[in-house]
């Protein structure tokens, strides 16, 4: 499975690194921290999963999952934030999925890792 991270919190992705076990489930690993690396990041490893934050350094995370899910539809992009209140405009513009970071570690994680095994990944 490819996967990209963004958020610009070392502390977010590294919490979600450790919770799936380090990188041995993951054929790509990359993680972006503002817009514009993750559009282009997006575009580079055509990742089969993204774990998506609404605030960027550098613009929304909904601009973000528009471009990407026009670059590559089939992508799935879970939106992972700590704020609820663009659940559904995060729905309307395509996510596959809405987190909330204060409660909903574990939830993602499990979509994640359900996702690898539905696409042959983590062998």
């Amino acid at each position: 499975m490819k996967l990209l991270i963004v958020d610009d919190s070392s502390a977010v992705y590294g919490r979600l690194l450790e919770m799936l076990g380090g990188v041995e489930y993951f054929t790509a690993l990359s993680i972006a921290r503002s817009l514009h690396e993750a559009v282009e990041k997006g575009r580079q490893l055509c990742p089969d999963a993204v774990v998506l934050d609404v605030r960027l350094p550098d613009g929304s995370g909904l601009d973000a999952l528009a471009q990407i899910k026009r670059d590559s539809p089939d992508t799935r992009v879970y939106v992972f934030t700590n704020q609820v209140e663009y659940r559904d405009r995060a729905t309307r513009a395509g996510a596959d999925g809405f987190f909330d970071k204060s409660l909903e570690f574990e939830a993602l994680v499990a979509q994640l890792l359900g996702a690898d095994a539905r696409s042959g990944g983590g062998q």
